[in-house]
Parts: C-alpha cells; structure tokens; sequence
C-alpha cells in the first residue's frame, strides 16, 4: 500500500505518485487498483531518495543514474559470462595441447645414429 510504502521510504505518499509518474517506481496493482509495493520497490525508493536528498540530484539525473546502473549492471553480468567461457575455453585448449602433446611420445621413436642410413641421390 501506498501509505506504508511512503513511510518506509520516509517520503509523502505523493512522492510516490510522482516517482511512478517519471517511471521511476513501478508498483504492482492489485485488482481494485490499490499500488502494492514490494521489497525490491522500497529498497528503490530509498536509493531514489538518497540521491534526490543527500546527493542534490534532480529526477532527471536520477533517472539517468538509475539507466546507467542498470547497464553497468548488464555489463558486469557479460563480463562476468564471457570470463567464464573464456576460462572454459582455456581449460579446453590446455586439455587438447596435453592430447596433441601425448600423441608426439607414441609416435616418435628414438633411432640410434649408426642406423640411419643415408640415401645417395
């Protein structure tokens, strides 16, 4: 509910209608249109005031503050992907050098020097 939302957060119950109304909260709605608020809102809600009150910005600022958190976000979870495939990737290629590397003992014979002959062209 909106109410205890708002007190949660430490802000008006408007706040909350302006910060829906920028797109910067998206609150459930029940079937009787009542907002419904989850964790995860609040815990934005308190993010979007502490940068509104303790760090001065404006909505806008916020909104696009909240956009690049979001695509850092993004980014370190690829990073984070492409890391593992990488690693992944290398552990293969160990793997198959090792086999590449086992194939040259078996296939390479140590021939005493007096038995190699010569062939005269």
């Amino acid at each position: 509910m909106i109410g205890v939302a708002a007190e949660l957060i430490g802000v008006h119950p408007q706040t909350l209608r302006m910060y829906e109304h920028k797109g910067l909260l998206r609150p459930r709605k029940s079937i009787k249109n009542t907002r419904l608020y989850s964790q995860e809102d609040i815990e934005l809600g308190r993010h979007i005031q502490k940068l509104t009150q303790e760090m001065g910005m404006n909505l806008a600022g916020v909104v696009r503050t909240l956009d690049m958190e979001r695509h850092i976000s993004r980014l370190e979870a690829e990073n984070r992907r492409l890391r593992e495939e990488m690693e992944r990737m290398r552990m293969e290629h160990d793997r198959m050098i090792g086999e590449v590397h086992r194939s040259y003992r078996r296939e390479i014979v140590l021939v005493p020097r007096g038995d190699i002959s010569r062939r005269d062209s």
